[in-house]
């Protein structure tokens, strides 16, 4: 099986935000600098989720929410995805992974409509531990607010099964 992978940049996308909260230091603390990525190349999944935890450990002194913000600010506040989701229909959204599938190799499973206004997504991960699942929350809230909807991206607290747990969307 091939390595769970993300592209450059979402590392990118990850230090800008680091350096913008915490400045220098902050990227001095966890060890990691832009300088280390290319935009377009593939690294190591596992090396995002290191940086993730690293950032909740070390500068978000453990919190969650750190990295479910971290996440959100990403999408919601990069120009590139101004515009894009505007009054799109958030379940077609959610059902295709095609700008995932651009930014990470790693983690969707499945992805269910469950009614006009819910859906679920399961996420498949051994490389990393709940760290992702807050980051990717927040990214799909921000989806989900640029949408122009309000509503809540829920991570269920129990695994359906080893490996995988499902992110609960609902919108209003």
């Amino acid at each position: 099986m091939p390595e769970n992978q993300a592209k450059g940049d979402v590392f990118l996308k990850v230090l800008d935000q680091v350096a913008k909260k915490w400045g220098k230091r902050g990227l001095k603390e966890i060890g990691a600098s832009q300088n280390q990525y290319k935009m377009e190349q593939w690294y190591s999944f596992s090396e995002l989720c290191t940086i993730l935890r690293s950032i909740k450990e070390k500068l978000g002194n453990g919190n969650p929410l750190t990295i479910y913000q971290l996440g959100f600010n990403i999408i919601k506040n990069d120009p590139r995805w101004q515009g894009i989701f505007d009054d799109k229909n958030p379940a077609k959204i959610f059902l295709s992974t095609k700008r995932q599938d651009a930014q990470y190799k790693a983690g969707t499973q499945e992805v269910r409509r469950i009614s006009e206004k819910h859906v679920q997504v399961d996420l498949l991960n051994w490389d990393c531990d709940d760290v992702w699942y807050d980051f990717f929350r927040g990214r799909l809230q921000g989806v989900l607010e640029l949408t122009g909807r309000t509503g809540v991206v829920h991570l269920n607290p129990e695994c359906k099964e080893e490996g995988v747990r499902t992110l609960d969307i609902k919108w209003g």
